[in-house]
C-alpha cells in the first residue's frame, strides 16, 4: 500500500507525467469510442438488412396468402358459375400468382414451412383447377368433387397461414434484435463517451483547481522578480517541476534582496542611502496625482568635531540615532535616507493644516534634545533645507532636491540649527558664491589678496599691537568683506591654503617691527590640519620671529571641549610660546565651557557686548560681567568694536586691559604701521 501511495505520489506530483497520462487516457478512451462504434454500426448494419429481408419476406408470404385466398374465392365462384371461361381465366391467374409467391418464398432461404409438403401441395395446381372447372361441366357426382376441392383449398390455407404467421414472426424477431443492437450502441457509446468525458472533466479540473493556479502563482512571483520586488515569498509548490522552479528562484531572490541592500542600504546604519531614497521618492510622487509633499536635505552641525573627538563609530551611531529619531518624529509615511557622510534627505506628504517649513523647523527643534551614547551623551544641531511640492508640478527629483540643497546652504550661511525654505532667488545667490569661490582661487596667484593691520592700543594709550587682517580686492566686485570670502573659504576647501597664505605674508611683514606684537585669526580647519604647528613654527624661523610676540586667536565656534585634536593642537602651540586669545568672547553657547577647558592667555569681548554701552544699563552688568570672568581666569581683556569717544570710559571702568576700534584707527596698510606706531608713543610720550 506504502508503495502505491509512494508510485502514485510520484506520478500525480510530476506535471509532465500528469499532463501526459491525461492525454493518453483521453486518446485511448476516444480511439475505444471510436471502436466501439463502428463495431456497433456494423451489427447495426447487419440487423437492419436482416430486418429488410424479413420484411419482404413477411410481404411475400402476405402476398402468397392473398394469392391463396383468391383462388379460394375464384373456386367457390367458379362452382356456382356457368361461364367456364370466366372461371378458367381466374382459376389460372390466382394459381399463377401462388406459383410466383411459393417461388419467391423458396428463393429466400428462409424455412417457413415443410417445404416438400408445400411442393406436394402445390405441385398440381393445374389439375386442381380442372377438377373445380370439372365440377362445372358434371352431371352428377358433384358432391364428390366438390369436397375434394374443398379439403384441397383448406390445406392450401392453412399452410399459407402458417406461413404468414412464421414470415412476421422472423420480422419481429428482426426488429427485435435491430432494436436491441440499438439500445446496445447507445448504451455502449454513451458509456465510453461518459467516460472520456468524465475524464476531461477531471483533467480540466485538475488544470483549473491545482496545475493553472500554480503556475499563475509561480508567473506572479516571476513578474513581481522581474518589476525589482524582492519582498516576496515564492512559497512550497507540489508540482515537480515548480518545485525544481522555485527553489532556484527562491535562492535568486535572497540573493538579490542581499545585493539591493548593499545597494540601497547604508552599511554604517542600514539606513535607506541615495538611491533607495531617489527610488522610493518618485514611486511615491509617480502614485499621487495630487497633493502636496515635503522634501528636506538636513546636515549635522560640525559633525567632524564629534568624529575626532569620539571617533567615526561614534558618529556612525550618532548618525542612526538621529535618523531614528527623525523617523519617529516624521513618521511611518515619511522616507529617511542617508545621503551623506552627515547629510540626510527626507521626504513626506503633507496634510491640508501642514506647511513645509513649520514641519522643518519642528524636527530641527526635535534635534536639539541630547542624544544618548550609552556613557555619555552629544547635544549635536542640524541645519535644513526644505523644498515644499505641489503636485501634478514639481515631480522633478533632481531639481528638487538641488533646490532643498541651495535651501540648506542658506541655512549654513545663516549661521546653522535652523531651517530655511527654498526661494527663487537662492539659486542666484550660490551661483554668485560659487562664482567667487572660483575666484578666490585665482586671487592668490593673481596678486588680489593683501594684508591690513588693525592697531590694538592698552588702556594707557600705548600701542604697541596690531591684529592682521586678509583683504581682497576683487578685480570686478572690488572690496569684498571678509565675513563674505572667508566663509567661502571654508566652503571651497580653500582655509587651509588662506591660512598659510596669511601668516607666510603676515609675518614677512611682523619681521619689519621688531619692537611689538602682533594678533593671528586662526580658522579652526587650520587647527586641525596636520603639520600646522610645525608649519607656523618654521614660519617664525624663517622670519626671525619669536613665538612669545604673537596672538593666536580662536573663536568659540572651534568648541574645542568637543575637538580633541585643537585643544592638543593649542597646548603644544602655547607650551612653544605662543600665547592664545579668545575672540568673540561672550556671544555663544560654549564659552564657558571652553574657558573651563583651556587657559587662554586673552579674551577679546565680541562688538555686541560693546555697541550698546552708554544706551542700555544692562548691557554695562553683562560687559562687566564678561570682563569679571575673563580677570578672575588670568587673561587679558580686548574690548572690540570702540568706534565713539563715550565708549572708552565703560571698557576701562569694566576691566578691559585693551582696546580697539574705530575710534583709534581704522585697519591700515603695512607700509604706514611703523609711522602709526611711532606717532602714538610720540603722543604717550608727550603726555607723560
Amino acid at each position: 500500500m506504502t508503495n502505491c501511495i509512494a508510485i502514485a505520489g510520484r506520478f500525480f506530483g510530476s506535471l509532465e507525467k500528469r499532463l501526459i497520462g491525461a492525454m493518453a487516457l483521453i486518446v485511448a478512451l476516444t480511439l475505444l469510442l471510436q471502436f466501439v462504434s463502428q463495431r456497433e454500426a456494423f451489427g447495426l448494419q447487419r440487423e437492419s438488412d436482416a430486418l429488410v429481408r424479413a420484411s419482404a419476406l413477411a410481404e411475400n408470404a402476405d402476398q402468397f396468402a392473398e394469392a391463396v385466398g383468391k383462388l379460394r374465392t375464384a373456386t367457390n365462384r367458379g362452382l356456382v358459375a356457368s361461364n367456364i371461361s370466366t372461371t378458367s381465366d381466374a382459376l389460372t391467374d390466382a394459381a399463377i400468382a401462388i406459383g410466383d409467391r411459393l417461388a419467391k418464398l423458396r428463393d429466400s432461404g428462409t424455412v417457413l414451412s415443410d417445404l416438400q409438403t408445400a411442393s406436394q401441395l402445390f405441385a398440381d395446381l393445374d389439375q386442381h383447377v380442372s377438377a373445380i372447372l370439372k365440377v362445372q361441366t358434371a352431371n352428377g357426382g358433384k358432391a364428390a368433387l366438390i369436397a375434394k376441392v374443398e379439403a384441397k383449398n383448406a390445406a392450401m390455407e392453412t399452410l399459407a397461414t402458417q406461413v404468414v404467421e412464421k414470415a412476421h414472426a422472423h420480422r419481429q424477431a428482426a426488429q427485435a434484435r435491430l432494436v436491441t443492437s440499438i439500445e446496445r450502441w447507445q448504451f455502449l457509446v454513451l458509456g465510453t463517451g461518459g467516460v472520456t468525458i468524465l475524464v476531461v472533466l477531471i483533467v480540466l479540473f485538475d488544470l483549473m483547481r491545482n496545475i493553472l493556479p500554480a503556475v499563475r502563482r509561480m508567473h506572479r512571483a516571476l513578474q513581481r522578480l522581474a518589476d525589482g520586488d524582492l519582498d516576496i515569498e515564492i512559497g512550497e509548490f507540489r508540482l515537480k517541476e515548480l518545485q525544481a522552479l522555485s527553489g532556484p528562484l527562491e535562492t535568486f531572490r535572497r540573493n538579490a534582496k542581499a545585493v539591493k541592500n548593499l545597494a540601497f542600504t547604508d552599511a554604517a546604519t542600514g539606513m535607506p542611502n541615495r538611491r533607495a531614497f531617489q527610488e522610493a521618492t518618485e514611486k511615491l510622487l509617480n502614485g499621487s496625482k495630487e497633493g502636496r509633499f515635503a522634501f528636506m536635505l538636513i546636515d549635522i552641525d560640525r559633525f567632524k568635531h564629534i568624529n575626532d573627538d569620539y571617533g567615526h563609530a561614534t558618529g556612525d551611531e550618532l548618525v542612526r540615532i538621529i535618523g531614528a529619531r527623525m523617523k519617529d518624529f516624521l513618521g511611518e509615511r515619511s522616507v529617511v535616507a542617508r545621503v551623506g557622510g552627515d547629510e540626510f534627505a527626507v521626504s513626506l506628504p503633507l496634510t491640508r493644516q501642514a506647511s513645509a517649513i513649520a514641519m522643518g523647523s519642528a524636527l530641527v527643534e526635535a534635534m536639539r534634545e541630547p542624544f544618548s551614547l550609552g556613557e555619555f551623551s552629544v547635544a549635536s544641531t542640524v541645519s535644513l533645507g526644505v523644498v515644499e511640492v505641489q503636485l501634478p508640478t514639481g515631480s522633478d527629483v533632481d531639481a528638487i532636491l538641488r533646490n532643498a540643497d541651495l535651501a540648506l546652504y542658506a541655512s549654513k550661511k545663516n549661521g546653522r540649527n535652523c531651517a530655511t525654505a527654498f526661494a527663487a532667488h537662492m539659486a542666484e545667490e550660490r551661483s554668485i558664491d560659487r562664482a567667487l569661490e572660483k575666484d578666490l582661487e585665482a586671487a592668490f596667484d593673481a596678486g588680489q589678496l593683501r594684508m591690513v593691520y588693525q592697531p590694538i592700543h592698552s588702556i594707557d594709550e600705548d600701542c604697541r599691537e596690531v591684529e592682521a587682517l586678509v583683504r581682497w580686492k576683487h578685480p570686478e566686485l572690488g572690496e569684498v568683506p571678509p565675513s563674505t570670502f572667508i566663509p567661502a573659504a571654508e566652503r571651497s576647501g580653500l582655509m587651509v591654503r588662506l591660512g598659510e597664505w596669511i601668516i607666510r605674508r603676515a609675518l614677512q611683514d611682523f619681521a619689519q617691527w621688531p619692537d611689538i606684537q602682533m594678533s593671528l585669526n586662526l580658522s579652526p580647519l587650520q587647527l586641525q590640519h596636520d603639520g600646522f604647528s610645525t608649519f607656523l613654527l618654521d614660519c617664525c624661523r624663517q622670519n626671525g620671529i619669536a613665538p612669545q610676540r604673537l596672538f593666536l586667536e580662536v573663536t568659540e565656534s572651534l568648541s574645542i571641549e568637543r575637538n580633541t585634536r585643537a585643544l592638543l593642537t593649542l597646548n603644544l602651540l602655547r607650551n612653544l610660546g605662543f600665547r592664545i586669545a579668545l575672540d568673540d568672547f561672550g556671544t555663544g553657547y560654549s564659552s564657558l565651557s571652553m574657558v573651563k577647558s583651556f587657559k587662554f592667555d586673552r579674551m577679546k569681548l565680541d562688538r555686541s557686548l560693546v555697541m550698546d554701552l552708554g544706551q542700555d544699563p544692562a548691557s554695562l552688568a553683562v560687559l562687566e560681567a564678561a570682563v569679571t570672568m575673563a580677570r578672575h581666569v588670568g587673561a587679558e581683556v580686548v574690548a572690540e568694536g570702540i568706534s565713539e569717544d563715550h565708549l572708552v570710559g565703560p571698557t576701562r571702568s569694566a576691566g578691559c586691559t585693551h582696546l580697539q576700534g574705530y575710534f583709534y584707527s581704522r585697519p591700515i596698510e603695512a607700509g604706514h604701521v611703523s609711522s602709526y606706531i611711532a606717532k602714538v608713543q610720540g603722543k604717550s610720550a608727550k603726555a607723560a
